[in-house]
């Protein structure tokens, strides 16, 4: 009787622990991180140089997500990384990640091109948008700590 006493006070805990870390900026962090992870652990092309730092956030637009993003140079282009993309790594590694050009209009992206700097937008063009490419790895959720949406990005 005693052990089935422990057992469930120790289910009880390990939910409780769970839930805490879930809904906390602990768990923001570390589903933050993981979604960074997922694109830096993606095979992409040699000789890309990467634009800013890749960054994951919470958000609510449309729908509930973590969302992380990372913007590369390559001289190929964009269709150029997306097949490569797709060629060399497995469908598990892909699963949520999408690759497109950075210049887009969106109003969902961190790394937005309308956001930036009159100059930078003008260096960009100058140097070619077809060689920037953003990846971006977006998972949908159905629940979401509403904290966590008002949360600082994670680098």
């Amino acid at each position: 009787m005693k052990k089935n006493k422990l057992k469930i006070l120790g289910i009880i805990l390990l939910v409780v622990v769970v839930f805490i870390i879930s809904t906390s900026r602990i768990g923001y962090y570390l589903a933050c991180k993981y979604a960074n992870h997922k694109i830096e652990a993606l095979n992409l092309p040699d000789g890309y140089t990467v634009y800013g730092q890749t960054k994951a956030e919470a958000s609510d637009i449309y729908w509930v997500h973590m969302r992380s993003e990372k913007v590369i140079i390559c001289e190929e282009g964009v269709e150029y990384v997306q097949d490569y993309i797709k060629k060399n790594n497995s469908k598990l590694a892909l699963a949520h990640i999408s690759v497109g050009e950075f210049a887009g209009m969106t109003d969902m992206c961190m790394y937005d091109f309308d956001a930036l700097s009159d100059e930078e937008r003008e260096e960009i063009l100058a140097d070619g948008s077809e060689k920037y490419v953003r990846i971006v790895y977006e998972h949908k959720y159905l629940w979401l700590p509403v904290s966590w949406i008002f949360f600082d990005p994670v680098y």
